[in-house]
């Protein structure tokens, strides 16, 4: 008796691909005639050898008889697999005359065809007609495979009863070719039809991302920091290793973020206090106090050294007397440079004692004064 190990390979590798015929036959089905010979067609093209695994409850006979004709006529390396249940239709497209193998809790049922349909007592008829040719067809399609004859095969499975063959049935009266091997353990819950169905549905998925997830470790596997991780353990361990140095790096970010706001409020204040200094020396008036801030934080230690090189001025004195001009001392030598700009009288002062104006500016922007 032939086994077969490989399962559910639903990946295209190494020259062979699968084709799934898994869910209900039929147009606009699961298992779509169109797209089932579509990709049967693209498929034999690219692949030495094609594997087909069934799993479904049947459906539209003639969508069926597409799917079976197209496999029949390939000549591609085709090698077929029932894994749950190939019932109705999906039992004669796996009869279709390729090596046909089925897992040991399969189950192939026969019956007669059946239709919904409506109509006059002529119409029926011809609907009765077309069932008997298509069982006749079927029939044949059985025979060939199984050494029966067609009438045989009409009498014993088309008959109106439902005939479920298990794996060994089947393979005693050599429609199969074999039974392929499955892990020990893994079974459905029961040896019903629905039980069998579900269960390998259910696999089918499992696998499907069980072959994603080994492909992302694959992918994982292929940075840097993950070549030397062997399993998925392992990446998981380091995954939690790289959070946790994640984490800490974090609360140093943050901790880090708060001195540098410490220092920056213990700046600003020493700025403040720095330049309260200059105004009380008269080195800079409260009013360019804003000026020389903006200053110190685009570049501190140069407004530093040009306000300490500024000479404080002499202690104002008090006037010595009052024009009758709003109040405004008389005399131009006693009053400050910015006094005189309190005043708005330096255009007065250039105006009636230049040098003095000249003498005035230098001295209180450090530079010479040029027209």
């Amino acid at each position: 008796m032939k086994t077969e190990k490989k399962f559910f390979n639903v990946m295209t590798s190494e020259g062979t691909a699968t084709l799934l015929l898994y869910g209900d036959v039929g147009v606009g089905d699961t298992v779509d005639s169109g797209r089932i010979v579509s990709e049967l067609l693209a498929l034999q093209k690219q692949y030495g050898k094609i594997e087909v695994r069934i799993n479904s409850r049947g459906g539209d006979v003639f969508s069926g008889m597409a799917i079976y004709n197209a496999l029949r006529q390939s000549r591609t390396d085709i090698t077929i697999y029932i894994d749950g249940l190939a019932a109705s239709i999906s039992a004669i497209i796996a009869l279709c005359g390729k090596p046909l193998y089925m897992s040991p809790y399969a189950r192939l049922m026969l019956h007669s065809v059946s239709c919904y349909v409506s109509g006059n007592a002529s119409e029926l008829r011809e609907t009765a007609t077309q069932i008997e040719n298509l069982q006749k067809s079927l029939a044949s399609m059985i025979a060939g495979r199984c050494g029966m004859t067609a009438e045989e095969v009409l009498s014993r499975y088309f008959d109106g009863a439902d005939h479920y063959l298990s794996a060994q049935e089947a393979l005693e009266m050599k429609l199969i070719d074999g039974i392929y091997d499955m892990p020990e353990g893994e079974k459905p819950a029961s040896d019903s039809d629905n039980d069998i169905y579900t269960y390998f549905n259910n696999r089918l998925t499992t696998e499907s991302q069980n072959k994603k997830n080994m492909a992302l470790i694959n992918d994982i596997q292929a940075l840097p920091t993950f070549k030397d991780m062997a399993d998925e353990g392992a990446i998981l361990a380091h995954i939690k290793k790289l959070e946790s140095k994640a984490a800490n790096a974090d609360a140093l970010e943050q901790a880090n973020n708060s001195y540098k706001d410490r220092i920056a409020q213990l700046e600003a204040k020493e700025i403040t206090t720095f330049l309260d200094q200059a105004v009380s020396e008269g080195k800079i008036t409260a009013e360019q106090k804003p000026m020389y801030e903006k200053l110190m934080a685009s570049d501190r230690t140069a407004t530093e050294e040009l306000i300490n090189s500024m000479k404080p001025h002499a202690m104002r004195r008090a006037a010595s007397f009052i024009d009758t001009n709003g109040g405004k001392s008389g005399s131009f030598e006693d009053k400050t440079w910015d006094e005189l700009d309190k005043e708005n009288r330096l255009a007065e002062l250039k105006q009636n004692n230049y040098e003095l104006f000249k003498n005035k500016y230098k001295e209180r922007f450090g530079v010479e004064y040029k027209d």
